[in-house]
């Protein structure tokens, strides 16, 4: 005989309200208190256990543990130590043998993993937006609640940080708004406080810290949920000392990204380095300059490191800036982003192209609009085009108000673009400095360059210089590596996000036709490690990685740093050294396509460059590592160099079979003057073989001698004629 089953009900929310409806429908028997969610405690139904002898089974659901368990008392369960089970919904009906509907699915998501678990059943906004308003509505939240939540929200917003005050104690209310405006943040009033999207063994390390025991605070929503310190735990003094130590121990856990800003351009002339820029010879002096030492090919090394003490005729020379401190500050219409300026090098190739990177850190910013806001904006260095308006146009679109570049305190440089703004300064396209000051003010400063030479320094790509960007996010991350069952594929692969990281749109997306973003992520995405949680992405103009935040601070970061940031220096120096030949070409062939010595002499000089750049720094493969070779080739694929590299090849040939052709002309041309004068010679040649040099025997009068050059010229007329 079967033991009789009997339900306790834990505090109401849109969950226990289905599972009351199953048990009703199912003609369970169950017992309900309608306790709400903050006193849901067993001992309210301490009278009800006394009731029940060991010939039934007591199911608890969602109730805390109060009081002595009784032993036919089973606990039904998905927050705290149970965080790892399915939802109280799902365990219900499984164990009354019940299929959950739809709606249930998404009620019992909603509940487990809050807005990101329906989103995993592929939930449109208007379903998620039903369940989230169905569950405040049975928690009792009230019109005047969600006129309070968005009140705090709002505060929040303009204050711009993720702690929102709220002035109702329903915190779910403001939960619902502050989930699509922040990765992670913090709800609290005078009596608990909530912490929402933060890695749970994180909340749990500053807890501990803070001598705050389990028995006070609650969890669930997986890795990524929700910790809360429970109602009236604490005063209000505690809890507002509680938050200033997170906000301490908040801002020393993430470095939230790295980005490198890399302007590759050509140059003509010799720098002549001043003092701030150093020469930095290579030599292994730890474990991260001998792991990306030895990451390279042999002939690798040879081209990017430079191990000789003094400078030398090398493929590339490699310099560093010594500074001490310095900021990199964008002012844009998405606001002021301040980055710490990690480091600024530069790195001068044989073949007259240069690559000049800043190399920056962020500290401060850490929600996903900032990161797309700082690589879009922080990499424009000329306005792309001038609207109606001329600058203000471009700077409502995409274009930075302002960059400054701050170098400890003898380098202080701004460029607004207002330049742009007066004409006189566009109308001599020889004269257009499109270098933004803080750049041109850095080569004019330490190179002895003059103006015409700053002039002459031109940007390779266009309008923008290349991204490297590291993303750390562990919430975003989880979310991305998700694997949706019912569309067999990860969420990344059509996530509005990660094509806008790729791609670096700091605003709206390029691209609005989803099968044509499909294919653009999955053509752009290095995704070996997604289900270990990094992505990569590469697109013509950046390369891009998202990741957790430990695993990105400890692991990937010192290879973006090293490895990486060597392989994208080749590959923009590829691309550079391909459009300098291309213009050497062009410049040749209108300047001296009248004199054919000139430019048989020119375009020999272009080929044994040419030729110097094939065999010393233009690559197939640069490393032994699976990985490596992999995103080198991807990389290689998506900007196109190989397909420049023959165009270029095209192009070299071409100019070698003109001036061949051209040569070969010339050269016929003296065979055939040549052939002429024997034509002419040839009467008189034949005249003299046939007769003898004597054939005019006359006397040496004046008149015989006339006569006998009057018959040679005959002759000779008779031979040009013929």
């Amino acid at each position: 005989m079967s033991k009789k089953k009997v339900f306790l009900l834990g505090g109401y929310d849109l969950e226990m309200l289905e599972i009351k409806k199953i048990l009703d429908s199912e003609n369970v028997e169950y017992k309900d208190k309608n306790l709400s969610w903050e006193n849901a405690n067993l001992s309210a139904y301490e009278q009800e256990l006394e009731l029940y002898n060991d010939d039934s089974i007591i199911y608890g659901i969602e109730l805390e543990i109060d009081m002595q368990l009784p032993k036919n008392y089973i606990e039904i369960d998905h927050h705290g130590k149970n965080d790892d089970k399915q939802s109280s919904l799902e365990q219900v009906a499984k164990m009354l043998d019940i299929e959950l509907s739809r709606d249930q699915q998404l009620i019992s998501a909603n509940d487990s993993r809050y807005i990101g678990g329906m989103k995993n059943l592929c939930a449109t906004k208007e379903e998620i937006d039903d369940i989230r308003k169905r569950d405040r509505e049975v928690q009792g939240i009230t019109q005047e609640d969600e006129f309070l939540a968005k009140e705090s929200f709002e505060i929040a917003c303009n204050n711009k940080p993720n702690l929102i005050y709220s002035k109702t104690p329903k915190f779910s209310a403001v939960s619902d708004l502050a989930y699509y405006k922040f990765d992670n943040y913090v709800i609290y009033n005078n009596e608990k406080v909530l912490f929402y999207g933060y890695k749970k063994e994180n909340i749990q390390e500053f807890l501990k810290s803070q001598d705050i025991e389990e028995s006070k605070y609650y969890y669930g929503g997986g890795d990524f949920g929700f910790v809360g310190i429970k109602d009236r735990v604490f005063s209000e003094d505690e809890i507002k000392n509680i938050l200033e130590k997170f906000k301490k121990f908040d801002k020393k856990e993430e470095i939230y990204s790295y980005h490198t800003f890399m302007l590759p351009f050509t140059f003509e002339n010799e720098f002549d380095k001043k003092e701030n820029w150093k020469y930095k010879h290579f030599e292994i002096e730890n474990q991260r300059d001998y792991n990306e030492y030895v990451y390279f090919y042999k002939h690798i090394q040879d081209a990017i490191y430079n191990k000789d003490t003094e400078e030398k005729s090398n493929i590339s020379k490699y310099y560093e800036y010594e500074f001490e401190e310095g900021a990199y500050t964008i002012n844009c219409k998405k606001g002021i982003f301040e980055l710490e300026l990690d480091g600024l090098s530069l790195r001068l190739f044989n073949t007259n192209v240069a690559i000049l990177s800043f190399n920056l850190k962020n500290t401060k910013y850490k929600d996903q609009d900032s990161i797309l806001a700082i690589n879009d904006f922080g990499r424009r260095i000329y306005p792309q085009f001038l609207g109606k308006d001329y600058i203000c146009d471009t700077k409502k679109a995409f274009l930075s108000n302002s960059i400054t570049l701050q170098i400890d305190d003898k380098f202080i440089e701004t460029e607004d673009f207002t330049r742009f703004n007066d004409i006189n300064n566009l109308k001599d396209p020889k004269r257009l400095n499109l270098l933004p000051s803080f750049i041109s003010k850095l080569i004019e400063e330490n190179f002895n360059q003059d103006i015409e030479k700053i002039i002459a320094i031109r940007p390779i790509i266009d309008d923008r210089m290349f991204v490297i960007s590291l993303y750390m996010n562990d919430a975003l991350v989880a979310d991305l590596q998700t694997y949706k069952e019912c569309s067999s594929q990860y969420k990344y692969e059509m996530n509005d996000f990660w094509y806008k990281y790729i791609f670096i749109d700091g605003d709206s997306k390029t691209c609005q036709s989803k099968h044509m973003m499909k294919k653009l992520i999955s053509e752009s995405t290095y995704d070996r490690w997604v289900d270990w949680g990094t992505l990569f992405g590469i697109s013509r103009y950046s390369f891009v990685s998202i990741t957790g935040s430990w695993f990105g601070k400890n692991r990937l970061l010192p290879h973006i740093q090293t490895m990486y940031f060597q392989i994208f220096t080749l590959l923009l120096a590829y691309r550079a050294t391909i459009i300098k030949f291309s213009d050497d070409i062009q410049n040749t062939t209108n300047e001296t396509i009248q004199n054919i010595e000139k430019l048989s002499k020119e375009t020999e000089d272009i080929y044994e460059k040419y030729l110097g750049f094939l065999n010393k720094l233009y690559f197939k493969e640069v490393t032994a590592q699976d990985q490596g070779i992999e995103l080198y080739n991807q990389a290689m694929k998506v900007m196109d160099i190989e397909k420049y590299m023959n165009d270029l090849n095209h192009e070299i040939t071409q100019l070698h079979t003109y001036v061949t052709m051209q040569k070969e002309k010339e050269r016929n041309n003296k065979l055939e003057f040549i052939s002429k004068i024997g034509a002419i010679l040839l009467p008189p040649t034949l005249l003299a073989g046939l007769f003898g040099m004597n054939v005019l025997t006359l006397d040496e009068t004046q008149n015989n001698q006339s006569l006998a050059f009057v018959c040679i010229i005959l002759s000779a007329l008779i031979g040009f004629f013929m």
